[in-house]
């Protein structure tokens, strides 16, 4: 019992100190002039990344506490956040259509779907809620930059691996 606390803790440990990360990396690309239509999310990346490779269960209640601290640090719509990482965890496991997407096209494909599909739910909730259409323009901007980096970031993540094996194999 001891073991599976301290596992449980140092588990989710990790995955905040991650998530964390990835919200100021996140935050930070506001200041870039490249950015300022709209910012790629980052932090949906490493989210999905997170929830696809990590060995356990990731804790819907510390994805929903962390979509209202990236909503608090932003100044956005509380809890719009919380919504769109419950839905990209819920498209990535919990739907048999993914499994599909996953076997048949790959990660890029479950991520872009998964992405989509999230982004799509939260603008109509922010349309029903605001009563006003978001930037079109904007929005395929995020979208476009998103699926453009994920393949970057799986590379990069990837990297530390083939090294390792090349120096190990020699």
């Amino acid at each position: 019992m001891e073991k599976y606390n301290s596992e449980f803790f140092f588990n989710n440990l990790i995955f905040t100190l991650i998530i964390l990360t990835a919200c100021f990396l996140q935050i930070s690309l506001n200041f870039l002039s490249f950015f300022v239509i709209s910012q790629p999310y980052i932090l949906a990346i490493v989210l999905f990344l997170t929830i696809r490779r990590v060995d356990y269960e990731v804790s819907s209640i510390l994805i929903i506490l962390y979509g209202l601290l990236y909503d608090l640090i932003t100044g956005g719509l509380i809890g719009i956040h919380s919504l769109l990482f419950l839905f990209l965890k819920l498209f990535t496991l919990n739907l048999s259509i993914s499994n599909k997407i996953l076997k048949k096209y790959g990660e890029w494909f479950l991520f872009s779907f998964s992405y989509i599909i999230s982004l799509l739910i939260m603008k109509v909730i922010f349309v029903i809620v605001n009563f006003k259409f978001p930037d079109i323009y904007a929005v395929s901007f995020n979208i476009g930059t998103t699926l453009l980096l994920f393949p970057v970031i799986l590379f990069l993540i990837d990297v530390p691996k083939i090294v390792f094996k090349v120096f190990v194999s020699k």
